[in-house]
């Protein structure tokens, strides 16, 4: 971040510490009643021997498909369906996903998808609930960038969603935890455009109708939203061209 922009957070966040007797009482009453949703049941790793496109996609609850029954109508796969619309060969696809996990812990696990041709990570809301600094935020990046993606991969990141948008959220706790959100977004933002990574302005879709149960994860309608947005702008980068 620039001088300027510590200096505007900082500002912002002095403007909490009043309210911070009260936004500790409602985080622990969320963490308290929020409802805990499963992952998605479903297959995580699409072969196929002639694939001409291998993509992975790392995240954490989001790409593990939380908010919907089966992984088919989760993130992932609405992204794989929109670019077999348009690309002319199968696509090899393997979702690495825990619930709950920040950054730092999925960077523990392993993929057998190595030096895909796409490299997806979907990431920050953990993060920015479990307060990851910001200097921890950009060295986990890069090392999960250095530890999944090859010489030949393009790395993409999607938005990190602005929490102060989540219906599960009370006001002042959400405008907190949405100005933490931000930050790591933004921080995100600046690393990708120093290291020629793509970064996905396609924020989830927070809106009631498009959000689960528990007011924190999409549901199905809201996947499709997200995903339409990300394939697009994958489309775009890659310049690739519709089946005839």
């Amino acid at each position: 971040m620039t001088n300027r922009q510590s200096l505007n957070y900082f500002i912002r966040l002095i403007g909490f510490i009043p309210l911070f007797p009260l936004i500790i009482f409602q985080a622990k009453k969320v963490k308290a009643n929020t409802l805990r949703l499963p992952i998605a049941d479903g297959k995580q790793v699409s072969h196929s021997p002639n694939a001409c496109l291998n993509i992975l996609h790392i995240g954490e609850s989001t790409v593990a498909g939380v908010g919907v029954n089966k992984l088919e109508q989760g993130l992932t796969k609405g992204i794989i369906d929109r670019l077999n619309q348009v690309h002319s060969g199968s696509i090899n696809w393997h979702i690495l996903a825990e619930n709950g996990a920040t950054l730092s812990q999925l960077n523990q696990l392993s993929s057998d998808l190595i030096n895909p041709d796409i490299l997806l990570i979907t990431v920050g809301v953990n993060d920015t609930t479990k307060f990851t600094s910001t200097k921890n935020w950009l060295i986990q990046l890069k090392q999960c960038v250095d530890k999944f993606s090859g010489p030949n991969s393009q790395v993409f990141f999607t938005q990190v969603p602005d929490m102060a948008l989540f219906p599960a959220l009370p006001f002042p706790l959400n405008r907190f935890i949405g100005l933490r959100s931000q930050l790591l977004d933004l921080c995100l933002k600046k690393l990708c455009l120093s290291s020629n990574w793509t970064f996905i302005e396609a924020s989830l879709p927070i809106q009631p109708k498009w959000m689960a149960i528990d007011g924190y994860h999409p549901n199905q309608a809201g996947y499709q939203v997200w995903a339409e947005q990300i394939s697009h702008s994958i489309l775009e980068t890659l310049k690739i061209k519709p089946k005839l």
